[in-house]
Parts: structure tokens; sequence; C-alpha cells
């Protein structure tokens, strides 16, 4: 009796963990981003949309997201968030930035300001929204707003990796020189193990080395 009382709890056990293992897993989906060249492309956007009810416990955590001006540049130069994050513009030059965007997803201003943060703004809408600077003409940045919680953005060498729960998904392509279902049309992919892709868009980009303006700290 005893023996058999041992074995039902040890399998009650195992088909427990055999259960949250299920809920639970988890895959490592890898990107290679390669433009038409054979070079790598950084700050291409993939946006993974499960065609699955996610459960709560599966969604990533966000981050707190960050828009910095460096060196008269915006850091990162592309921002992806979920959709209802707040982001903050910290202004790091010992100078004056007017950060703004007309883009329909949202249209805000940040007026002049320097070497303190301005209050955090909620993206709300998925999109993307261009962000400007209304007295340094050069300085571009844009946030990627994403109504899925699954998305990455590939660093220098073209390379990503994102957490993806067991499913399947629609990928969709984002990069600020192109035009994203054009260079790399969405895709319908099924993750069920660690996986490895190198992808190829059909245009080629212009590697942004940086700006110099020219005309000194104003």
């Amino acid at each position: 009796m005893k023996y058999k009382t041992l074995f039902t709890a040890l399998l009650l056990m195992a088909c427990s963990t055999t259960a949250l293992g299920q809920d639970d897993q988890t895959a490592t989906f890898s990107i290679t981003l390669n433009d038409s060249d054979g070079g790598p492309v950084d700050n291409g956007v993939f946006i993974f949309e499960p065609q699955f009810e996610v459960e709560a416990h599966q969604m990533p955590r966000q981050e707190p997201a960050i828009m910095n001006q460096i060196d008269k540049q915006f850091e990162p130069h592309v921002l992806v968030v979920k959709a209802g994050t707040e982001v903050t513009f910290p202004n790091a030059d010992n100078l004056f930035h007017h950060v703004y965007s007309f883009s329909p997803t949202k249209q805000f201003e940040l007026k002049l300001y320097k070497e303190f943060t301005a209050e955090p703004l909620r993206f709300e809408n998925a999109g993307i929204v261009d962000i400007g600077c209304n007295i340094h003409d050069w300085m571009l940045g844009y946030i990627v707003v994403s109504d899925s919680p699954y998305f990455g953005k590939t660093d220098n060498e073209g390379q990503s990796s994102i957490s993806l729960p067991y499913g399947e998904y629609t990928v969709r392509f984002w990069h600020p020189q192109v035009e994203g279902e054009k260079a790399l049309p969405p895709q319908s992919i099924s993750v069920s193990a660690d996986t490895q892709v190198t992808w190829t868009l059909n245009t080629s980009i212009i590697r942004d080395d940086g700006f110099d303006s020219g005309f000194g700290d104003y």
C-alpha cells in the first residue's frame, strides 16, 4: 500500500511537471539579417504576431524605454516598444533640443530643454513614429510601437534573438530605409524548438556611420 501511494504521488508530480513544461515551453529564435549585397543590416525590426491566445505569464516584461539625445543624435536611432509603454526623452547634451513628431501614430512636442529629463510620454497606438529636433534638422529617430509583445531589433552585426512561446506566428519586418513589406514580405512561421535563420532583403542598405553637422554647438 505504501509503495502504491508513493507511485501515485510520483505520477501526479510527473504529470504536473509535464503540464507546466508544456505551458512554459519557449524557444530562442535567432535571426541573421543581410541586405542584397550580403552585408549585415542593423536596426531591422521584426514583430512576431502570435496566432494564438497568449497567457499572462508568457508576456515578456517591457524594459524602461528611453530615447536619449547624445552628440546631437537620437540614441537609439530606432526604439521598439509595446503599445502602452511610456518613453522618456532625456537630453545628455549641454545644449538645447526641441523634440517633436508629426506622425499620425503619435504627435507631440517637447519644447526647448537641456540637461534634464522631460516628462515621459505614453505611446498607446501601434505604428511608426518619426522623431525630429526643431533645431538640428539632421537629427532623426524612430519609435516602432508594436501591438505584439514579441519583437526584436538587429544589432550592428545584423543579429537579433528573441524568446518565443511555442506556436504559430506571422512575422513582419520594418527598417527606416525601406518599405518593410517590399524588402521582406510577411511570413508565417511555426516555433517548436530553438531556431536560427538567415534572412536576406531584396535591396541594399546604406550604412549610417554618423553625421557631422559642421555647424558647431548650437
